[in-house]
């Protein structure tokens, strides 16, 4: 009987653990971010889809005001070019973000060629996190 109980608890756990409420809340974001502010959980993902205008050496330069309340985790480049035989071309970089802790900080977003000296950004996107 002890040993039934035992495997079933070690089941139920299992089952707890993988279910869906177990996973991050992830909140997913686009440039229409730009000039807001947002209100984020403790431990939730952020994801930033923005367009890069790749083919032409441009890339988004990411800055964070607190990297203890944000922090970036990785980023990822992907055509948007259904077709794979075309060349150039816009592309989307997603960015994921976790927000580690309380409190509040500035995401700032530039995109520009990053050899260009003392030329502005093409692009840039801004918004105020708040962590609850």
């Amino acid at each position: 009987m002890r040993k039934y109980f035992f495997t079933l608890t070690v089941i139920v756990c299992f089952l707890y653990g993988c279910s869906e409420s177990s996973l991050p809340i992830q909140t997913k974001l686009d440039s229409s971010v730009k000039g807001k502010s947002i209100q984020v959980l403790r431990n939730q993902q952020l994801l930033l889809d923005l367009d890069v205008h790749s083919d032409g050496g441009y890339q988004w330069e990411c800055q964070i005001s607190d990297t203890n309340i944000i922090k970036k985790d990785s980023t990822h480049v992907a055509s948007k070019n259904s077709d794979k035989n075309v060349v150039g071309g816009l592309a989307v970089e997603t960015f994921y973000f976790s927000s580690n802790k309380q409190g509040e900080c500035i995401i700032n977003l530039i995109e520009h060629r990053g050899w260009e000296q003392n030329i502005p950004p093409i692009n840039t996107v801004q918004f105020h996190v708040v962590v609850k």
